[in-house]
């Protein structure tokens, strides 16, 4: 995998009083790592480094190891050993721990991939990693050649060998605890004392697994997510007998590996849980992305009890969360990946025709909110560590090979911001009437131009 050189910018961003709301003029962001091939799940070692699961760009589908994406109009999937795991050391230095993982991404764009995708320790300072997956696990061992995929692993760095803890997506091919399409992507984790609890986004499941070597104790699905059909926005896109099946991008197939171009608009009521973090009361909690076609405004959060993996919503009204962390005063807060639906602004095979932006809320003790910061260099983002310094690490453009970030935002000054009201706070409280602000929403795209769709047709 070839990486753009890395250089620490400590370039601090300021916003302008006219680009964005008063709200975001306090904070700074800075990048810490350029170049990443879909950087997802960050977090600090006992030894003071900062370790990065960089999930890659998946193979190239030569070998014909591809499978039809399930979130992305069935293009090919295909891997290869494209993933790593690096660290950025105190003094910004980056270096490679472990390369050639295994990888599986949206070819040929390699955007969205799945492999490396979240990283933690234990007390005792060992290292966890998971693996993703994003598709039908009984492709895993067989097309795919990736028996590594979706599974919880135990690493040694002094051996750089990895120690199978859980078979995710072998429980959801055995079990499909949700009872929907047959998918996992396992892609985030918490550790509580000597257990791991982890999120998959694609079987809409939470599982407690034991880091003994003893397996997985429990699984529990995520309720779906009822929305009323009415608040549904779908792209209007070509019916699938007028795609044609050899055009090698702009979100559709590429020639020669085995996938036919469909098009469909399923509705799932999936959750499709991405985030997970220890609250201040000892719960955990979780947040989720939403099921396509990504309705706004309708994400939730959820409190779940580490025992018993009972699940209750505390929080709704985000759009595609993929980030939840609590600072030291309590307040908890969440990233969106993309303030509005997803297909909006990325044509299916990562082509951006339109605004990425994300934004971090935070979320008071009290149940208000206030945003921390939007846009402005904060684009499709994933996953939030809180740095000892109290400032937040976020992998930036978390879905797009070569130009992924690791970013850091510090909230600290923005202590002077508006803050919203949530409907429903986490301590529980009554709902309000209204938001007093709400995030810009992007207008309505009714259907793809003809000026967009002749862009996809030339690629």
């Amino acid at each position: 995998m070839k990486l753009k050189h890395f250089t620490l910018t400590f370039l601090t961003l300021c916003v302008a009083g006219l680009a964005v709301p008063k709200t975001a003029q306090a904070a700074s962001l800075s990048v810490l790592a350029n170049g990443l091939n879909n950087p997802r799940g960050t977090a600090y070692g006992p030894d003071g480094n900062l370790y990065i699961a960089e999930t890659g760009r998946g193979g190239d589908g030569a070998d014909g190891r591809c499978i039809p994406s399930p979130s992305a109009q069935y293009i090919p999937l295909c891997a290869g050993n494209t993933g790593s795991l690096i660290r950025i050391t105190p003094d910004g230095q980056k270096e490679t721990v472990l390369n050639n993982l295994p990888s599986l991404a949206l070819t040929p764009s390699g955007e969205q991939g799945a492999g490396p995708a979240d990283i933690k320790f234990d007390a005792k300072g060992n290292m966890y990693l998971l693996m993703g997956v994003a598709g039908n696990p009984t492709n895993r061992d067989t097309t795919l050649g990736t028996p590594e995929l979706g599974k919880l692993l135990k690493v040694d760095l002094n051996t750089k060998s990895l120690t199978s803890l859980a078979d995710l997506a072998l429980y959801e091919t055995n079990n499909n605890t949700d009872g929907s399409d047959l998918i996992s992507n396992p892609y985030s984790f918490e550790i509580m004392g000597d257990i791991a609890y982890v999120i998959d986004g694609g079987a809409n499941t939470i599982s407690k697994v034991a880091l003994d070597g003893s397996g997985i104790q429990k699984v529990v699905a995520f309720p779906v997510l009822q929305t009323d059909p009415s608040k549904l926005e779908f792209p209007s896109m070509p019916p699938a007998g007028e795609i044609p099946g050899d055009i090698p991008n702009g979100g559709l197939p590429a020639p020669g590996t085995g996938v036919t171009a469909v098009q469909d608009f399923p509705i799932t009521f999936q959750s499709v849980p991405t985030a997970i973090t220890t609250a201040p009361d000892g719960t955990l909690t979780v947040a989720e992305y939403s099921y396509f076609p990504y309705p706004e405004n309708e994400a939730r959060i959820f409190s779940v009890d580490p025992n018993t993996l009972e699940i209750k919503q505390i929080a709704d009204g985000f759009t595609q969360l993929t980030g939840v962390s609590y600072d030291a005063e309590g307040n908890l807060y969440a990233l969106q990946h993309i303030n509005t639906s997803e297909w909006k602004e990325i044509l299916q095979g990562g082509v951006i025709v339109g605004d990425i932006s994300g934004s971090l809320i935070k979320i008071g003790k009290d149940g208000t909110r206030e945003t921390i910061w939007t846009g402005n260099g904060l684009e499709a983002a994933s996953g939030i560590t809180t740095a000892p310094d109290g400032s937040l690490i976020i992998a930036n453009r978390a879905r797009l090979a070569d130009t992924g970030q690791i970013i850091r935002i510090d909230p600290k000054a923005a202590g002077d911001n508006k803050k919203v009201p949530e409907p429903a706070s986490v301590l529980g409280l009554i709902a309000f009437s209204a938001l007093a602000t709400k995030f810009r929403k992007r207008k309505h795209q009714e259907e793809l131009s003809e000026e967009l769709l002749a862009k996809v047709e030339t690629l």
